[in-house]
């Protein structure tokens, strides 16, 4: 009871810090160690994948609470393909269940959750294919939040699939190669029309410190911060959540401190500027540290 206690009294704590500062407007999350938990606690890896459904669930509710934008999450790699069929198959029920229960979920449609699947979908299973189907028609129109489901996705795969098709743009003369920038390469992404921003953090479960092919352009472009932690995806509690949402919040605030000290160097090597100049140039710099990526 105790050890309760004050695991809610440190998670209200943390909590009201982070509600003091912006937020990510969207978050990324490698939802590993469902085997390896399952494994642990001497339970069928079939399970340890239910538990991990039941985390996300709980995940995205934290992120509706703390007004997260949008979220992506890594359901099933390219490299999952390799998994043994049985295995492959119960994460497909799995995946297909959820998604028929985010299509008839009230909150759903309370919240105007846009649902979209991003990935080789023609590889999967087609009664899964259906189920994102449904799923996607059924909240296309909605503009509230956004869920984003990774499944047969790789990230050089995504980029390798941009590339030809800009080539087979630039051969057909819809493209010119002078006309190929970041833009242009974002919108040749499986994100394009999906995705409405880069990731500005990305959560990592399982204790491994990568982050796996997941979204290569769309975290590094933007220099997203990013936090590992050792629980497995079932284990994966609120205050670990939070804690994630710091470390973003703590990043901000050295990249904003970092902006102002450039600044104040770059003016103390200019000797001849003006004081109203100066104080021009430090109500710009703190404007933009300001505005900048808390979007």
């Amino acid at each position: 009871m105790l050890r309760k206690t004050l695991y809610h009294g440190y998670e209200r704590l943390l909590t009201d810090e982070v509600k003091k500062h912006g937020v990510p407007r969207h978050i990324a999350v490698i939802m590993d160690g469902n085997r390896r938990y399952a494994d642990r606690v001497r339970i069928m890896r079939y399970y340890g994948h239910i538990y991990g459904a039941r985390t996300t669930e709980q995940f995205l509710e934290w992120c509706w609470e703390l007004g997260i934008r949008q979220t992506t999450i890594y359901a099933f790699s390219t490299e999952n393909f390799s998994r043994s069929r049985p295995e492959r198959a119960k994460i497909f029920e799995i995946i297909t269940k959820k998604l028929d229960e985010l299509a008839d979920d009230p909150r759903t449609h309370e919240r105007r959750m846009r649902v979209s699947a991003i990935g080789e979908v023609h590889l999967l299973p087609t009664y899964l294919q259906d189920a994102i189907m449904r799923v996607e028609d059924a909240t296309q129109s909605y503009d509230g939040i956004h869920l984003n489901i990774a499944v047969a996705y790789g990230g050089q795969r995504e980029i390798l699939d941009a590339v030809q098709d800009m080539a087979r743009k630039v051969r057909e003369g819809k493209l010119r190669t002078d006309e190929i920038d970041e833009s242009v390469i974002s919108r040749h992404l499986y994100t394009n029309g999906v995705a409405d921003s880069d990731v500005d953090l990305i959560i990592r479960t399982g204790g491994d410190i990568r982050t796996s092919n997941f979204l290569p352009w769309q975290a590094n472009g933007s220099e997203c911060a990013a936090y590992f932690c050792a629980p497995f995806w079932p284990e994966f509690r609120k205050i670990d959540f939070l804690r994630a949402i710091r470390v973003y919040q703590m990043r901000e605030h050295e990249q904003k401190q970092s902006a102002l000290t450039r600044t104040a160097n770059m003016l103390a090597a200019c000797g001849s500027a003006e004081l109203d100049d100066v104080i021009g140039l430090f109500r710009g710099a703190v404007r933009y540290g300001l505005l900048c990526r808390s979007r």
